[in-house]
């Protein structure tokens, strides 16, 4: 009997300790349940003098603009697939790593519009309500050709 109950509790132990490894729903920056989806940004006519590298910061990447997400030419370019877990997003395009532009999506600016003090520059602040995260990929069209570029979730 005392050789059964070890061998039980041997069993036991060990299908609790491979269930840890077996079982896991966290992503990537260890959240649990969390939805999320890989959006690309594509930017189109913002400017047939804009060209270079560009990043993306926004609420959904803590405002990072040291990473450069997105190559422009001739104001036209696609972002890499970033990870986007929040529906309502605020974001803005600048040149990576630009610590002389202190206006990353200044609330006031609400209407996806051009930053003023910025003429000629690609700077502008865009506002993206209820995203489907459980689309798994979602890809975001930047039209500035009519002034104030305006998203498009496609």
């Amino acid at each position: 009997m005392k050789k059964n109950m070890i061998k039980t509790m041997g069993t036991v132990l060990c299908a609790c300790f491979l269930s840890l490894f077996a079982v896991s729903c966290a992503d990537v920056n260890g959240l649990h349940n969390q939805s999320a989806a890989q959006v690309t940004f594509v930017f189109e006519n913002m400017g047939d003098s804009i060209s270079g590298n560009y990043t993306i910061p926004g609420n959904f990447n803590d405002w990072d603009n040291s990473v450069t997400l997105v190559t422009l030419e001739k104001g036209n370019g696609t972002s890499e697939a970033i990870t986007v877990s929040k529906s309502n997003i605020q974001f803005t395009l600048l040149q990576t790593g630009d610590s002389g532009w202190l206006r990353t999506w200044y609330p006031d600016v609400k209407g996806n519009a051009a930053d003023t003090g910025t003429a000629g520059a690609p700077y502008q602040n865009f506002y993206i309500d209820g995203l489907d995260l459980s689309a798994g990929e979602i890809t975001i069209l930047i039209d500035g050709s009519t002034g104030n570029a305006i998203p498009k979730v496609q």
